[in-house]
């Protein structure tokens, strides 16, 4: 996929959200593992798979203190730099994977954490598009350096304030961005769907004159048919092949029956958005049994029309109820039999 193709995908509101599976570290250091994600990804009705590209040395230092410790969550204990180090993907890895990738129809990105990454991910998978994680949304070289690259960029603002979301998106525009994605998102691991704030999407949407999207950490998929109604057009959500594997992010992620299930919700959902025309087509079938106009009694020819021999009935094939009082008194130009359905010329 190009930058111009997905860019197009995301564009058309006729598809469903464009659906990412994110591997983050759940291949656990086997590329055997990442690429079985991959296949699953593929089976269970992604559109994309997301990688993280990073080093851990270039997102923290290797530090004891307590500041650099986890207080609570799935990873409370550990230090920065030793889970980074469990969870990266390995850089040589990135060719495999976008091959693998590329086999199975999906689109294949990442979320660079440096400005390293972006020059690797740009010459070693040349992706669709980059990804900006919440904590990264401060970054501004790294904003920079993504937005230089003329390429769609996704952002997820689970860490940002009104005004730092803002400032971002700003930059990106200013530095060749030619598609910001603000992604809503709770950067907590597992997330609870009351901390959502789905509201805010289609504000964001408006008042930052993006296209809005969800990085989404909950359990199951309501979050996510919600966040559909209210328009996103991508969602991420973590895949694992099986939650008792010990996947440093299982804990949050789905396995591949329930992105199949997502996938069909969110499709669904979409679907049943439908257009912003209130009301239907005058000759959808389900017109067929509203009232209209028809003979209740045997009518002669010259008889005039009355209560006691018209009736407001279905089915709906007949004169609208509207002209009820307008055909009353007028004289039947034809003998009628029981059931005909009014129409025009049938009086003078």
């Amino acid at each position: 996929m190009t930058p111009a193709a997905f860019a197009e995908r995301i564009a058309d509101d006729i598809a469903s959200p464009f659906l990412v599976a994110e591997l983050s570290g759940n291949h656990g250091g086997d590329l055997d593992r990442a690429l079985a994600l991959i296949d699953a990804a593929a089976e269970s009705g992604a559109d994309a798979v997301k990688l993280q590209t990073y080093r851990p040395e270039l997102i923290t230092v290797e530090a004891r203190e307590e500041r650099f410790q986890i207080k609570e969550g799935l990873w409370a204990g550990r230090y920065l730099h030793d889970l980074y180090q469990e969870a990266m993907t390995p850089w040589e890895w990135h060719p495999a994977l976008a091959e693998r990738a590329a086999e199975r129809g999906l689109a294949l990105f990442s979320s660079p954490f440096d400005e390293t990454a972006v020059d690797f991910l740009e010459k070693s998978i040349d992706p669709p598009l980059h990804k900006i994680a919440s904590p990264e949304l401060n970054h501004i070289p790294l904003l920079s350096k993504v937005a230089q690259t003329g390429k769609p960029v996704a952002a997820s603002v689970g860490a940002s304030t009104e005004r730092e979301i803002g400032a971002a998106v700003d930059v990106l525009r200013a530095e060749g961005c030619p598609l910001v994605l603000l992604l809503q998102c709770v950067s907590q691991y597992p997330a609870d769907p009351k901390d959502f704030n789905l509201a805010a999407i289609p504000a964001m949407a408006e008042q930052f004159e993006v296209v809005t999207g969800l990085s989404d950490h909950s359990p199951g998929h309501l979050v996510a048919v919600a966040a559909t109604a209210l328009g996103v057009r991508m969602i991420e959500k973590h895949l694992v092949i099986d939650r008792g594997d010990g996947s440093i992010d299982a804990g949050f992620s789905m396995e591949p029956d329930e992105f199949r299930d997502l996938a069909n919700a969110v499709g669904l959902s979409h679907a049943a958005l439908g257009t912003p025309s209130p009301g239907i087509e005058a000759d959808t079938p389900a017109r067929r049994f509203r009232r209209s106009v028809l003979v209740a009694r045997p009518i002669a020819r010259g008889e005039a029309f009355s209560v006691e021999n018209l009736r407001v009935a279905r089915p709906g094939d007949g004169l609208d109820p509207a002209r009820w009082e307008e055909v009353l008194g007028k004289t039947a130009t034809a003998d009628f039999a029981v059931g005909h359905p009014l129409a025009e010329g049938d009086w003078s």
